[in-house]
């Protein structure tokens, strides 16, 4: 089956699952999954955490991608624990953390996820905190199962040099899948584990309610860009496309 074919039938099968909060899984792509899990790190100040995150993963990925998507799904959990740990701040919950200080020095856009009705997002701390929060809320859904199953399809796009991670923008608050597509080709090692990340956190900011643009100022782009630089000041030399263009 063309991949341009079969990507198509597999953000179909992603669009029904927002829809309708169904697992179904549209048999017409030539893959089967495997189910793994994931450790989730203890947080301070949250409860009803579950220990894991659990996800199908596509049987086409080798040994060796599979271990770097585990690394990065790792990883991302990771910087959202930090975030956590800072804002608790030993348990005055008022802490500014690292991502968020760094994101702040950067994002000046697009603060409000889809499916926010508050209060106008006034500025880029108080954006972190609710992506953060939602992160929150994508991790106890999945661990707990009451979102629907989370898939990562193997799928090399066209042009087959595109993007890392892709992940639909979530329209709601709870029961979001934490589905994606990823282009092996992306895994290679040549591929650095922060550019994977980043972009694995680029796609979770997706099913959390944030759209592109992938340009410079925009929080979704530049808060992953922060976790790709360990939270560093921006290098003049290093332009910003080097990060975003392994976003989708």
């Amino acid at each position: 089956m063309p991949s341009n074919i079969e990507r198509l039938l597999i953000i179909m099968e992603l669009t029904l699952q927002d829809i309708l909060q169904t697992s179904f899984v549209i048999p017409l792509y030539p893959t089967t999954f495997t189910e793994i899990s994931i450790p989730v790190p203890p947080a301070p100040g949250i409860s009803g955490l579950p220990s894991l995150i659990y996800f199908d993963i596509d049987n086409r990925f080798s040994t060796e991608q599979r271990q770097r998507i585990k690394d990065s799904i790792s990883g991302v959990l990771f910087n959202w624990q930090q975030h956590i740990i800072q804002k608790w701040s030993g348990g005055t919950n008022t802490g500014i953390s690292q991502l968020a200080s760094c994101t702040n020095t950067y994002a000046t856009r697009n603060f409000r996820p889809t499916w926010y009705r508050g209060l106008p997002i006034q500025n880029v701390l108080a954006a972190t905190n609710i992506a953060m929060d939602q992160f929150t809320q994508l991790i106890k859904d999945n661990g707990l199962r009451k979102s629907p199953r989370a898939r990562i399809f193997s799928n090399i796009p066209f042009p087959i040099n595109s993007s890392t991670i892709f992940a639909l923008t979530a329209l709601r608050q709870s029961k979001v899948s934490l589905s994606f597509i990823i282009n092996p080709l992306q895994l290679a090692p040549s591929v650095g584990n922060g550019l994977l990340l980043g972009s694995m956190f680029h796609a979770w900011l997706h099913r959390a309610g944030y759209y592109d643009p992938k340009t410079t100022s925009y929080f979704i782009s530049e808060c992953p860009m922060c976790v790709m630089r360990a939270y560093q000041p921006k290098n003049p030399i290093i332009p910003d496309i080097q990060f975003y263009k392994y976003f989708d």
